[in-house]
């Protein structure tokens, strides 16, 4: 079937863009074979974009002169509130792009807003671990108490987001520098253990802390993802993701899974052949 006359074309896409109706513009796009993606991806592409700017009130056929800093919102945010992931970000500002190259065309408008306009790298499942300088880098950034102690113990101990967010006072020997953990007593070095004392003494100290008070503030894995990202921002630094600095640290602190014996040398020889075959990334830069 031959798609809309151009006039009527235009006509469609300004009436959906003003009025931000997600579902005619999708269905306007796909009848014309301007869709790049299916239409449900398409959709689920734009919805954050369209919902924001109608809580802005930003007209997306006249961007404002800030639209590369407003976009920041809706591309970087995902439906539980966290941060979206490098791809998800990527594959929004494509359709996004792919809509602005309709509207050229259609003679809507007469440049691309999107011009210059900056994505992250892509996300591969096998890219190479951040180097241990960008590591450094990222803990010396790490001003908030909280969020240093975690990215400590997640690099020198290689403990799960689901045991930070778990982790209570009651958990922590203080006078031993030890750590209970599911499967294992963790006993801390001395950085991990340094990191913790701040917390402790706003706790009240060791002999007044509460047991069942949460050691972290974080109550979701999106909670601490996001603090991290904010960090890499400021750090100048590509996000290092929770699970890339746990296994980081099977690769730069092996021993450190031993814990003096606390663990099962099964786990330990299995951790010293992940370390063995994992890559490093250059410091500050990101995998390709």
């Amino acid at each position: 079937m031959p798609g809309p006359h151009p006039d009527e074309l235009a006509l469609k896409l300004t009436r959906a863009l003003t009025d931000l109706d997600l579902d005619t513009l999708v269905a306007t796009l796909q009848a014309g074979g301007h869709l790049t993606r299916p239409p449900a991806q398409t959709r689920a592409n734009l919805k954050p974009i369209l919902e924001q700017a109608r809580t802005d009130h930003v007209n997306l056929l006249r961007p404002p002169a800030d639209f590369h800093a407003w976009l920041r919102t809706p591309l970087l945010s995902n439906a539980r509130g966290g941060v979206a992931s490098n791809n998800t970000i990527i594959a929004r500002t494509s359709t996004l792009r792919g809509l602005y190259t309709t509207l050229r065309r259609a003679g809507l408008i007469s440049s691309d807003p999107l011009t210059d306009f900056q994505t992250p790298p892509a996300e591969h499942a096998r890219d190479a671990l951040p180097h241990p300088d960008a590591l450094t880098r990222l803990l010396l950034n790490a001003t908030d108490p909280a969020l240093h102690a975690a990215l400590t113990l997640m690099y020198r101990q290689a403990l799960q987001v689901t045991e930070l967010l778990s982790l209570r006072w009651g958990m922590y020997d203080h006078a031993r520098g030890r750590l209970l953990r599911r499967r294992t007593v963790s006993a801390l070095d001395a950085p991990s253990v340094q990191a913790l004392e701040p917390l402790l003494a706003s706790a009240g100290g060791p002999l007044h802390v509460h047991d069942d008070a949460h050691v972290f503030p974080y109550r979701t894995q999106d909670d601490l993802r996001l603090a991290v990202f904010r960090v890499c921002q400021g750090a100048n630094l590509p996000f290092i993701g929770p699970s890339q600095i746990r296994r980081a640290s099977l690769r730069d602190f092996p021993l450190s899974q031993t814990d003096a014996g606390y663990t099962d040398p099964r786990s330990f020889e299995l951790a010293q052949n992940l370390a063995r075959s994992l890559g490093t990334a250059e410091p500050g830069t990101s995998p390709t």
